[in-house]
């Protein structure tokens, strides 16, 4: 059984790669476009790793990263 992972990337094309590579695997992906889709993730699902883009719209993935541990409290 393959780990649950979410793909935080605004650049399509690179998060559809990062699924299809992952997924092929055995991996569970979810895929989130920008910083606010991410936090709502993590809010809602626990997740055994974050692939997370820095350069990120609406909050940047040092943001993400920074208010991530609070999403568990």
């Amino acid at each position: 059984m393959g780990s649950t992972i979410l793909v935080v990337e605004d650049e399509a094309h690179i998060a559809e790669g990062l699924r299809f590579n992952l997924e092929t695997e055995g991996h569970t992906v979810v895929v989130a476009c920008d910083g606010r889709l991410a936090l709502e993730a993590l809010r809602e699902r626990r997740f055994d790793l974050v692939i997370l883009d820095l350069m990120l719209p609406e909050t940047s993935g040092l943001e993400v990263a920074r208010r991530a541990t609070s999403c568990r409290s």
